[in-house]
């Protein structure tokens, strides 16, 4: 190996001049001598010629600062290294060099590809975004995964994202160094490893069901109410009378067509298909006679394959409820804080089955929750006043009793 500036004859004066940059020639592994142009300064040369050592004596396993430097390069010579394969593994080639936000878009439209909903892949890719642009990353070497967690909890707090939030964001980004490695795009130690989420203790929306009374007066206001967000009062009263007896999520039910129904079915029923279900699993809800009837007279003139409803965008499902609410003089937070938000009426749907003395597990069929912990915290004002029952049964029993029946004094009694 040996770094030096070739001499040349200038065709002008005759002259012999020495080259402005200097090159190193070398014998790779393959036995094959290389000529390399470098730099014209000598000490980033003379690092070039050590990192070039370092390179023929790792066997394509590069080190973390081998990475770096061979992204600092600028692309003739990073080419050279690339075509002369002193790099073992072709795909970590083709990528030496390529920017954060190049591998980022590759990595959303495999998202896309594995069925993942739009607006899905659109808040990955804000959340990634946003701490490659927060961190000022831009090459795979860049990366530092308590640089990640220490931007994300500058923006957490009373004032910014919550817990939840900030676990999202965090998952997004793990996910992405994950699938760099998995794909061999880049070399090294994952920067994310060992920075776990946060245990979430805080949940931010507060929300309530509404009251029987409530969810009567809204559907009939809404009903008489004008066209607002490109629906009938009719048809916006349709969907809070669907999610109110079925918890289908706002997001689920614009997805519905007509041939999501099935009147003929007794009882009748609507199917929401895997791909628009959360947890990518279909469903066929039952759906109550009167809101049947309506359903299909809503739906008689229109095509298989049209939208049930004109509803807006699912994120503003909760300004179209809102304003619904406002006319049916029901505040939108009440004094403890809790919103009635679009979600409120499927969080509704699950109260009032606990309120009619739903067995849980049976609760958790029609809630499509993934796990009995989810539906059972709607169960709790209804286990509240179980448990204060039996605590005033044991008293009794336990005050009642004679002092000669093998039990001693009440008055003594107590819990270990």
């Amino acid at each position: 190996m040996k770094l030096y500036k070739p001499e040349f004859k200038d065709k002008r004066t005759g002259e012999n001049c020495k080259c402005k940059h200097w090159y190193l020639t070398f014998i790779d592994n393959r036995q094959i001598r290389r000529r390399l142009p470098l730099f014209s300064d000598k000490r980033a040369s003379q690092r070039a010629e050590q990192k070039i050592e370092d390179l023929l004596n790792c066997n394509g396993n590069l080190s973390t600062d081998l990475q770096k430097w061979i992204e600092s390069l600028p692309d003739k010579p990073r080419s050279k290294l690339i075509e002369w394969q002193l790099i073992e593994s072709q795909r970590l080639s083709a990528n030496l060099g390529k920017v954060l936000a190049e591998h980022l878009s590759d990595f959303l439209g495999g998202l896309g590809a594995d069925g993942n909903k739009a607006y899905y892949v659109e808040q990955t890719q804000r959340a990634i975004t946003s701490i490659l642009e927060g961190c000022h990353f831009k090459f795979w070497s860049d990366l530092d995964g308590n640089k990640v967690k220490t931007f994300l909890a500058k923006g957490r707090g009373s004032t910014g994202y919550g817990e939840r939030s900030y676990n999202s964001r965090l998952q997004a980004f793990k996910s992405f160094t994950s699938w760099l490695l998995e794909e061999e795009r880049v070399a090294g130690r994952d920067p994310m490893k060992g920075h776990n989420l946060i245990k979430q203790t805080e949940f931010r929306k507060k929300r309530r069901a509404l009251t029987f009374k409530e969810m009567h007066h809204l559907l009939k206001t809404t009903e008489a109410a004008p066209i607002r967000f490109n629906m009938s009062g009719h048809e916006r009263a349709l969907i809070y009378r669907l999610a109110l007896q079925t918890g289908l999520r706002a997001g689920e039910l614009k997805s519905l067509r007509k041939l999501s129904f099935d009147f003929a079915a007794k009882p009748a029923n609507v199917h929401v298909e895997p791909s628009d279900a959360k947890g990518k699993r279909p469903a066929d809800l039952v759906l109550m006679d009167d809101t049947a009837k309506a359903l299909e007279e809503h739906l008689s003139g229109k095509d298989l394959a049209d939208p049930a409803f004109n509803m807006v965008h699912n994120t503003n499902a909760a300004n179209m409820l809102k304003a619904d609410l406002k006319i049916a003089g029901i505040v939108y937070r009440d004094e403890a804080g809790r919103d009635l938000d679009f979600h409120s009426l499927r969080h509704s749907f699950i109260t009032h089955l606990a309120l009619a003395g739903v067995h849980p597990s049976v609760a958790q069929q029609l809630a499509r929750h993934s796990s009995i912990t989810l539906t059972m915290k709607y169960y709790t004002h209804v286990l509240r006043p179980s448990e204060v029952q039996a605590i005033d049964s044991l008293q009794k029993i336990t005050t009642n009793h004679k002092p000669d029946d093998g039990y001693g004094d009440a008055k003594n009694l107590s819990v270990a």
